[in-house]
């Protein structure tokens, strides 16, 4: 039997291929549990059409064409909704499940550190390529991210949705998004939309919410999030083995 090298430490050598298996298994992980994997289908199986906040429209949910309509849509609190038109992201995220948000004890090697999870994320403006790796890497599993979205007038609205939906659209011909109802935007979104007003118009006082709030437990996800990573880490493991098995087949004599 041929023994593998071993280094001056005693410790016997890695193969880079053992090596490029290890780190494609850490990125997609870490891209797993932490990071911009879409889950959030998964909580809207079943949901159906309705006028409920989430729900897929049907013909009771008007569509959104002008900023004027916006606060007539508050005022009224009718189902809305917006059909696909030009996405300009903002520099602001939001916890899908904000009750993860505030202060949380944890443990690790018998010290107790307080972590605190804040409920919005500010990027810069336009973000910051690190921002958008951490977003699909370390943030992405946890915050839905602000939209603006192009009217036919010309004007745009605050869009809050399911980060998902984007892929979803991007697989089909026409972009659906769900039924939603237009609340006064909060002081961090004012804040934000401000900022934005400036370049675009767009009312600062309001939000389109189309996520349904409540649908996912943080936790769960988090587990869910852990039984992805796992099966995908087993089957780059299984693809790798059999590459290597495949290699050392070319290289063996005929």
């Amino acid at each position: 039997m041929q023994r593998v090298p071993k280094d001056p430490r005693g410790k016997g050598t890695r193969s880079p291929l053992f090596l490029l298996q290890m780190i494609c298994c850490g990125i997609f992980c870490l891209w797993a549990v932490l990071g911009s994997l879409p889950t959030g289908w998964m909580y809207d199986i079943g949901v159906g059409e309705g006028t409920g906040q989430g729900q897929w429209p049907g013909s009771a949910a008007s569509r959104i064409t002008r900023q004027e309509e916006v606060e007539g849509h508050y005022r009224r609190q009718s189902p809305a909704t917006v059909r696909g038109g030009c996405l300009v992201g903002c520099p602001l995220l939001r916890l899908r499940d904000v009750e993860w948000k505030g202060e949380h004890q944890t443990r690790a090697r018998r010290v107790r550190r307080t972590v605190h999870i804040a409920e919005y994320q500010v990027l810069s403006s336009p973000p910051a390529w690190w921002q958008g790796l951490l977003r699909v890497f370390a943030t992405g599993g946890a915050y839905n991210r602000y939209f603006l979205m192009g009217l036919p007038d010309g004007s745009y609205v605050c869009v809050y949705f399911d980060d998902y939906i984007l892929l979803k659209n991007r697989l089909q011909k026409e972009g659906i998004y769900p039924t939603g109802y237009v609340r006064q935007a909060t002081a961090q979104e004012r804040q934000m939309l401000e900022g934005m007003a400036q370049e675009y118009e767009v009312d600062p006082g309001y939000v389109l919410d189309m996520y349904r709030h409540g649908k996912m437990s943080g936790n769960i996800d988090l587990l869910v999030r852990f039984v992805f990573a796992f099966l995908g880490a087993c089957v780059l493991c299984f693809a790798a083995g059999f590459l290597r098995s495949w290699l050392m087949g070319l290289k063996q004599p005929q």
